[in-house]
């Protein structure tokens, strides 16, 4: 024998299994000595009859208006126990029948308990129970009926009986006197559904003619509809039915399916009727309800107008034989709800009262309160008494579990053994284990064991040792079942689970096992490292757990520690405060402290959502305090800067373990927070931070937390927050590549002025760029894109019009003061390199743009590639063009400036429209005009002269992409200059041809002649003067 408490167990998992049962139903009838050894005396209400004197207040009353009854010969006696489900009623039932003296020559006793059984084996308890030698009979008539009959086969037998009881028996119900407008339509509903009586008596059209439809039948006989749960409790072991209270629902009719109005296309009548459920399904639910009662004791052989022995005959032949003898029959039902659908049988039998030949009923049955309110009628206005047992009922919740710790350690057989000696002669026949374990006598550690887990005093037991539980543990494991917690939830929580699991974890050391913590109540005030200071790391897990639900959360008795095989040694010693340390008693916290609901997220549970999204906006907010781009000169409190950022680090990248909410999405930060106690210390620090601005412990709303120091949560916060923030902070400036997404900007920029026509001499430096502004559309001195450049310029005029570039260059580039925050100070030698590159090679600079800030800016990206698609497409053929334009205006203009050759085109074509309207064509004067002022403003940076032998050639550049955007400044004039040039050609050459023609007519005005002559003579001047650009003249 032992010596010590290590791994020891008065009680055993199989002792458990053997004593312990939530469900009365699984009880036995005969393990009585089992049931009182842990009953336990509960408080009823008696809500209804008259109470008897000296009763008390608990299961007696209930027996004591019973007994009272007895020898009344003219009165039924029925008593309701009511309550919630696991309340306790049946165990008032059981507790009634252990009580009655079942020798008692006046009654007669036919109890049913709620145990695990078919409908037939519950027939077969009552029929053997009742006196009269008829139960065979009664029996062989109910296994004809469902014996060999399979549960198809009876599913179909009882539609087919409720479509007969629908057509033949269920009549119209009379008006009352006294019904409301409500009941009454009610009434003629259902007779409407019945259908109308034929000269048979037979109801035709009515909802049996219904039910003979392949569809409705068919939905009707659904699995999982009211049919086929009722055919399959016949056939299951069970100890309650109450799926059999649920009526027909409206899934349970094909009221969506068009198909059953069109088979019914020949029936007007019928088709009404089904228009009638479809608008409002509930009276022929109701209906069938009905029909479905009446129909099952038919069925299962039970009730039977033509022949067979019915169950209320059975019950008065055994009355009339009671009767005879002198004798009352008690009938005590644990559970009405295990009758299911057959219960009417029953209730005909409370409404049946006693007379010369039937003896009066003396009985007690418990159901839960639903039920009992749709009781008929009939039965409820025969209930003699009333009694509630509520949830509170069982009083004392300690001794209750005490009692059937007890019962666990003196074990079935014992106990039984015990209750064979004394139980009819004694109170007090339960041995206690404590007291008797070795061989009669005390428990060798009972004094050991009570001083340290502790011990109650139990009515007709004396005192009863606690373990494995203490006050406490006991206490958080009542609390783990609830506000109100019913007998059957402490049962199975305090008993069947936990005693059942500590018995081998305590045999192997390793208990309290990581289970506990369903089992017990496991809500904690203080962070896990402060519990566990000074104990050593061995089993610390364990030992936190046993810490918690055995000392809440302080030191407990070295015994403890020892039966649960636990270290005791402890190798740090707990901070005291200074004798001279002088404080101020600080004020009471006005706030509950929101940091338990940490805590307990760090032992397992679910942080809750509000509290889950509240530490994630602290964390989030004192790590965007501390990224300091700004010292970057980046911007991030609104425009691009602060959707960059958004996409890489919100609220969601600190992903909280095992709480809700979205985590953060791919390519943004994640921060994993994890049942660590390093990150329970920076979400106490940040939630005291955020909610006082200050680490003064004496001076928060809410406590501050026990067993830390405000230097060390400030440290560990402060560290942690820097950590995260620096890790923002470079994979933020990773992603905008530091300066290089403003300068790509500014790049970009830069080429979309080049394609509108900017000289690259404009734009050699940041400050120009961003002060240059693009060429309106041509007007005056502007020319507009050639054609095979017009697509180009467009995609470029719409990067310069979007703004983007300052707003980048903005963020991510420049200082902001002033009042207003808006940039003032640009970097400009940061920015100068990204513009040398994009104007060295526009196209590898548009495409690098486009490749590298595809995801981080997407915009811009998308402009630099658009961009560099339509140069691309456009260069060759912009190349050819320039290349053509050229050579025109050198071959037509040769060697003369071209202004010089506009103003000599423009004195001819003055003189030609002046001297008679020589000028054509004669409307083409505007157009004429247009060409001389795009000849005459041709820019000199046009490549008209070229070194000697060495004519320039846009096509021969290795680089046409970027030949074709720097060529921009001039080529559009080249070729708006060689178009018009072609112009003033054709215009002059039609001109002088006019004036030839016109120098041939006569005249007998001579002065008139005079000046013509004198005019045509001046104009075949200046027309020679341009022979050179016309060709020869024809004279």
């Amino acid at each position: 024998m032992s010596d010590t408490m290590r791994g020891f167990r008065c009680w055993s998992a199989p002792s458990v299994r053997e004593t312990v049962y939530s469900d009365i139903g699984a009880l036995p009838s005969s393990a009585d000595a089992v049931f009182l050894a842990a009953h336990s005396p509960m408080t009823l209400d008696h809500l209804k009859g008259e109470r008897q004197p000296d009763a008390g207040l608990d299961e007696r009353q209930v027996l004591a208006c019973l007994t009272a009854g007895i020898g009344d010969k003219a009165r039924n006696t029925i008593i309701a126990v009511t309550g919630g489900s696991g309340a306790g009623k049946s165990h008032v039932v059981r507790w009634v029948h252990a009580q009655l003296d079942h020798a008692d020559p006046r009654y007669q006793v036919l109890y049913v308990p709620r145990a695990v059984q078919t409908i037939r084996q519950l027939l077969h308890k009552i029929a053997t129970g009742l006196p009269g030698g008829r139960s065979e009979e009664f029996m062989q008539q109910v296994d004809a009926a469902v014996g060999n009959t399979s549960p198809q086969q009876l599913r179909d037998r009882l539609l087919e009986e409720m479509r007969f009881t629908l057509t033949w028996e269920l009549e119209p119900r009379p008006a009352r006197d006294d019904e409301t407008e409500e009941q009454a339509e009610a009434r003629e509903e259902r007779t409407m559904l019945l259908g109308e009586d034929d000269d048979q008596g037979k109801r035709r059209n009515g909802l049996a003619d219904l039910l003979s439809q392949p569809l409705i039948n068919h939905a009707l006989l659904q699995e999982n509809g009211r049919i086929h749960r009722f055919v399959a409790s016949v056939y299951k072991k069970t100890s309650r039915r109450d799926a059999d209270q649920h009526g027909f629902t409206a899934d349970e009719l094909p009221l969506k399916d068009s198909t059953v109005l069109k088979a019914l296309a020949a029936n007007q009548d019928l088709r009404e009727r089904w228009l009638a459920v479809k608008q409002d399904p509930k009276p022929a639910l109701a209906l069938l309800d009905e029909a479905l009662r009446q129909a099952v004791p038919k069925v299962l052989g039970i009730r039977n107008k033509t022949s067979g022995l019915t169950l209320d005959e059975l019950f008065r032949s055994s009355r009339t034989l009671l009767r005879s003898q002198g004798k009352e029959l008690v009938l005590l039902f644990e559970d009405l709800a295990q009758f299911g659908l057959i219960d009417g049988e029953l209730y005909d039998q409370f409404a049946t009262a006693p007379g010369p030949d039937l003896t009066p009923l003396r009985i007690v049955f418990a159901v839960t309160d639903a039920p009992y309110w749709s009781l008929p009628e009939t039965v409820q206005t025969r209930i003699t008494h009333r009694f509630a047992v509520k949830t509170t009922a069982l009083a004392d919740h300690e001794t209750f579990v005490a009692r059937y710790l007890n019962l666990t350690r003196v074990g079935r057989a014992d106990v039984e053994d015990a209750w064979a000696r004394e139980g009819s002669t004694s109170s007090e026949w339960i041995p206690n284990a404590c007291d008797t374990r070795n061989d009669g006598n005390a428990c060798q550690f009972k004094d050991e064991c009570h001083s340290s887990f502790g011990a109650i005093d139990v009515p007709e037991l004396g005192r009863v040792g606690l373990y494995p539980y203490n006050s406490i543990a006991l206490r958080r494991s009542l609390e783990a079942c609830g506000p109100e917690p019913t007998p059957r939830s402490i049962i199975d929580s305090c008993m069947s689970d936990t005693l059942a699991e500590a018995d081998p974890h305590i045999k192997r050391g390793t208990y309290p096992d990581e289970r506990v913590k369903d089992r017990f109540d496991f809500r904690v005030q203080r962070a896990k490292d402060v519990v566990l200071e000074g104990y050593a790391e061995r089993d610390a897990d364990r030992l936190y757990r046993m810490l918690v639900l055995w000392g809440d959360e302080e030191p407990v008795d070295a015994t403890i520690f020892e039966a649960f095989t636990l270290d005791t040694r402890t190798h740090k010693t707990p901070i005291k405060p200074k004798p001279n340390d002088k404080r101020k008693d600080p004020a009471p916290p006005v706030e509950e402290s929101p940091l338990p609901l940490v805590f307990q997220w760090q032992n397992g549970k679910r942080l809750p959502d509000d509290e889950a999204d509240t530490y994630r906006n602290i964390l989030f907010h004192l790590v965007s305090a501390r990224l300091n781009l700004d010292e970057d000169l980046i911007h991030t409190a609104t425009g691009e800067g602060s959707r960059i950022l958004g996409e890489l680090f919100s609220r969601p990248s600190f992903d909280i373990k095992g709480a809700r909410g979205r985590g953060p999405g791919p390519n943004r930060v994640r921060f994993d927070i994890e049942r660590t106690s390093d990150a329970v210390k920076v979400l106490a620090a940040a939630r005291w931070f955020h909610d006082h601005g200050h680490w003064n412990p004496e001076g928060g709303r809410w406590p501050w937390p026990q067993g830390q120091r405000p230097v060390d949560l400030m440290i560990t916060l402060e560290c942690q927050l820097d950590a995260w923030a620096e890790h923002v902070r470079t994979i933020f400036l990773e992603r905008v590549a530091r300066r290089d997404l403003a300068g790509s900007a500014l790049g970009v920029h830069a080429i979309a002025l080049l394609a509108t026509g900017a000289p690259s001499a404009s734009i050699q430096h940041v400050h120009q760029v961003l002060a240059h502004r693009p060429l309106a559309t041509p007007t005056g001195s502007d020319v507009p894109a050639t054609p095979a450049w017009d697509a180009a310029d467009r995609q470029a005029r719409r990067i310069l019009h979007s703004g983007r570039t300052a707003e980048l260059v903005g963020s991510f580039a420049a200082a902001r003061q002033g009042d207003t925050g808006a940039p003032e100070l640009v970097d400009i030698a940061a920015l100068q390199q990204g513009l040398h590159q994009a104007l060295r090679a526009p196209g590898a600079f548009l495409r690098q743009v486009s490749d590298t800030f595809s995801e981080v800016e997407p915009t811009l990206a998308t402009s630099a590639k658009d961009l560099l698609e339509t140069v691309e497409t456009a260069a060759a053929e912009q190349l050819r063009e320039a290349a053509a334009a050229l050579d025109v205006l050198r071959t037509g203009l040769e060697g003369q400036e071209p202004r010089t050759v506009a103003r000599a085109a423009r004195e001819a074509g003055t003189r030609a429209l002046n001297s008679g309207r020589l000028f054509r064509p004669a409307d083409g004067w505007h157009i004429f005009d247009q060409a001389l002022n795009i000849l005459e403003g041709l820019p000199s940076h046009v490549p008209l002269h070229s070194a000697p032998g060495q004519p320039y050639d846009p096509t021969q550049a290795q680089d046409q992409i970027a030949e074709a955007v720097m060529i921009q400044s001039w080529a559009r004039w080249a070729v708006a200059g060689a178009d018009a040039l072609a112009t003033i050609q054709r215009a002059m050459a039609s001109t002088r041809d006019e004036a030839q023609r016109s120098s041939s007519l006569s005249s007998n005005h001579d002065q008139l002649q005079q000046d013509v002559r004198q005019k045509l003579a001046q104009a075949r001047q200046h027309l020679e003067a341009l022979k050179t650009m016309g060709g020869p003249t024809d004279e």
